[in-house]
């Protein structure tokens, strides 16, 4: 079971840094495109902003998933480090329990309102909000897949990386 869930989170993870770049190339590949067409060809393209801050919203939350996993979130821990050895990993417990409650809530809501807009639509493009709030419900089921990892690989509880790294 152990092992199960570890592929699976690897899996997962080595998709989403897939999709993470491959969105970030998109967002500069349309940038230029647009340049183009607007200075170039002097036609601007009317979607071009609607595209981009979708897929900059999904990278935004994918990536706040894969940082969840690495342990690599900005955070202030300097009380932490002054407590004991036991009294940390309490602590750190806790935190993670206050994180996971913050999950469910949000993937709770965030997918509710997914559904509430399915049928709206809204831009250049005509295309439903649900595209850009279903990110969010995504991601917090990565982020709970990568809570259970946490809970039976205790390896996964530490920083894998460092900040700035990917």
């Amino acid at each position: 079971m152990t092992r199960a869930i570890i592929q699976l989170s690897d899996a997962v993870t080595a998709v989403a840094k897939l999709l993470l770049g491959s969105c970030i190339a998109a967002i500069v590949l349309i940038t230029l495109g647009a340049v183009v067409f607007r200075y170039v060809l002097d036609a601007p393209l009317s979607w071009v902003e609607q595209v981009s801050t979708m897929i900059f919203v999904w990278v935004i939350f994918i990536g706040s998933a894969v940082l969840y996993r690495q342990n690599l979130h900005i955070g202030v821990d300097a009380l932490l480090f002054m407590l004991s050895e036991k009294n940390r990993s309490i602590w750190k417990w806790v935190i993670e329990g206050l994180n996971l409650t913050f999950i469910v809530i949000l993937f709770i809501y965030t997918l509710k309102l997914t559904i509430d807009v399915l049928g709206n639509t809204a831009g250049a493009l005509e295309i439903s909000p649900a595209y850009y709030y279903a990110s969010a419900p995504v991601s917090c089921l990565m982020m709970m897949l990568y809570f259970i990892e946490k809970i039976v690989d205790p390896s996964k509880r530490e920083p894998m990386g460092e900040a700035g790294e990917f």
